[in-house]
């Protein structure tokens, strides 16, 4: 299990980076509902997949939106079900911001017609909430902030906590073929975010052992940051294969006009083979770690 200090530390790295680079979470703001309108016509689109509509006719469906922040994903997904016929959508959003949280009770209660219920706690313990859902959700191209160690911890986790015949939705890309194939990871990126805002970051080193790439952003008008942050920066093939240990099937679903590069995983029927609490720190983390 991991201690309350280091998951309390997340948090706040977390906060720090989203209030950097602006991520369009906020479900009141102009960005933040166009954001929550594409994912409404993603899942509307998406609850013809088979997998979908069978969870749908089962009555209650019990949907987790994991590293929700303020529910944009979840709610989105909870009403395309709704609208599908399930006779009734519970929604939990999980997250480590307590304050997104507070906001996707209120936007949950203003799309939906009720609150939904809000768990703080690390993706990679949700299995320790002891609760059963049928559909998990990782939406808005959350994984980079999972190393493969963590990603494998958090599939054990959410296979303990899906139902027999449970799905798992990942949004993702493919960011191998997108940032090394056609980008330049290394080269300096500038962005500019408005009259008041010029966001630049930088590669700034790599983890061989946790596989993850680091990078340092700073708002040079706004004078905020640095901020140094990790990114594990997966290839869907990377994250189908890793679903396919966890679950029984695997499936992908390509956002509209974006072929085979961005899209939505489906896993189903966890295997739950390998427990959560059977991944115990490795040796050779538990030596990187301590230099």
């Amino acid at each position: 299990m991991l201690l309350a200090g280091h998951t309390a530390a997340m948090s706040e790295d977390l906060s720090r980076l989203y209030r950097l680079v602006k991520w369009p979470e906020d479900p009141w703001s102009k960005e933040g509902r166009a954001r929550y309108e594409r994912a409404l016509e993603r899942f509307r689109s998406l609850r013809e997949h088979e997998w979908i509509s069978d969870v749908t006719g089962r009555g209650t469906v019990r949907v987790l939106d994991l590293c929700g922040g303020t529910g944009i994903g979840g709610v989105a997904l909870a009403k395309a079900l709704s609208e599908a016929g399930a006779k009734a959508v519970e929604l939990t959003v999980a997250d480590l911001r307590s304050d997104a949280l507070e906001a996707a009770k209120r936007f949950s209660l203003e799309e939906l017609g009720k609150e939904a219920s809000t768990e703080l706690v690390d993706a990679r313990e949700v299995h320790t909430l002891g609760r059963e859902f049928d559909v998990a959700l990782i939406y808005g191209y959350t994984t980079p902030h999972f190393s493969p160690w963590d990603l494998s911890r958090l599939m054990a986790s959410v296979s303990e906590s899906l139902a027999d015949d449970g799905v798992l939705l990942i949004e993702e890309q493919d960011r191998q073929y997108l940032i090394f194939y056609r980008g330049r990871y290394k080269d300096w990126l500038i962005e500019d975010l408005g009259p008041e805002r010029l966001l630049i970051s930088v590669h700034k080193g790599y983890d061989p052992v946790r596989g993850v790439f680091k990078r340092a952003s700073l708002d040079l008008l706004a004078r905020e940051g640095p901020v140094v942050s990790e990114y594990c920066l997966w290839s869907l093939a990377n994250l189908m294969t890793l679903s396919w240990l966890f679950f029984e099937d695997v499936d992908f679903s390509p956002h509209a006009g974006r072929g085979m590069y961005d899209g939505i995983v489906l896993a189903r029927r966890p295997r739950r083979k390998i427990r959560a609490e059977d991944l115990r720190t490795p040796k050779v983390l538990r030596e990187s770690e301590g230099s």
